[in-house]
């Protein structure tokens, strides 16, 4: 007797057994369900954020569409001024870069000059407007003055649709007496290969002393558009006439320089103001 309650014992335990594994499996089971739903839904809610702000991930404010290929660049020029080789991009930052040049067609000089940038929506509306100093303080005539511009008001990319590109100056009509002029210029490339060396010299071929004397290159793409600006360093910022000073300026290849296919030198100064006996 007490042997057969025993069995019956043993075999109502190994069912209680198997009915705990059993609930434990559907526990399982279900939970698996359960979390593959959840990640199925966090997968979709991503994507929609994708598809509805997607494309690159810039700012902030998290992913949204903004192709910066489809902003439009309105030059506008004037009589004596152009606006020229205006460039937009994003750079390896992710900030919207403008550059371009101004150039003075005029046969006259020109000073105070300031580059406007007005940014529109689609919609014509003026959203952002900037106000750019030029790097010098008088442009010759026939020169260009180069000019780039970082907007870092990454929340408003998404809401542009063009760029009118401006320009205010004064005219100078006082000739110079100095002309600063750059010649012997060569470049070559370094034994590895990750420099572009251009080395030249600048010559005060002019009738006076020039002062504030600055030197920058532009670099432009297939396109003709400036891709970066470069100032070349100087060991003197004052010139006599018919002194000459040698430059070499570097280039280094890497990650952040865009492609350019060619580039040009454009020479800035300042007559020397003669002092009252």
């Amino acid at each position: 007797m007490w042997g057969k309650m025993t069995n019956v014992n043993l075999k109502n335990n190994e069912l209680n057994i198997y009915l705990i594994y059993t609930i434990l499996l559907i526990i399982v089971i279900l939970s698996s369900l359960f979390l593959l739903e959840s990640c199925k839904s966090a997968d979709n809610n991503n994507e929609d954020l994708i598809n509805t702000h997607g494309g690159d991930e810039i700012g902030e404010g998290g992913l949204y569409l903004f192709d910066y290929k489809k902003i439009e660049l309105d030059e506008t020029s004037a009589i004596d001024i152009k606006i020229k080789n205006c460039n937009l991009y994003m750079d390896i930052y992710e900030e919207l870069v403008i550059m371009g040049e101004v150039e003075n067609v005029s046969t006259g000089n020109k000073t105070d000059i300031e580059i406007t940038l007005d940014f529109y929506n689609k919609n014509g509306e003026k959203i952002i407007s900037k106000t750019i100093p030029a790097f010098v303080n008088y442009l010759r005539a026939g020169s260009r003055l180069p000019f780039y511009y970082y907007l870092d008001e990454r929340d408003k990319y998404i809401e542009i649709s063009m760029v009118k590109i401006g320009v205010n100056y004064k005219s100078y009509n006082e000739m110079f007496k100095g002309n600063p002029i750059v010649k012997s210029e060569k470049y070559y490339y370094s034994d590895d290969g990750s420099n572009l060396i251009i080395e030249g010299t600048v010559v005060n071929i002019g009738s006076g002393k020039i002062r504030n004397l600055k030197l920058f290159c532009t670099f432009y793409n297939s396109k003709d558009r400036v891709v970066f600006i470069k100032k070349c360093y100087l060991i003197r910022e004052e010139m006599i006439l018919d002194e000459e000073q040698k430059f070499t300026l570097e280039v280094l290849f890497d990650e952040y320089l865009p492609e350019f296919t060619d580039y040009r030198f454009e020479i800035f100064f300042e007559d020397e103001i003669k002092t009252p006996v």
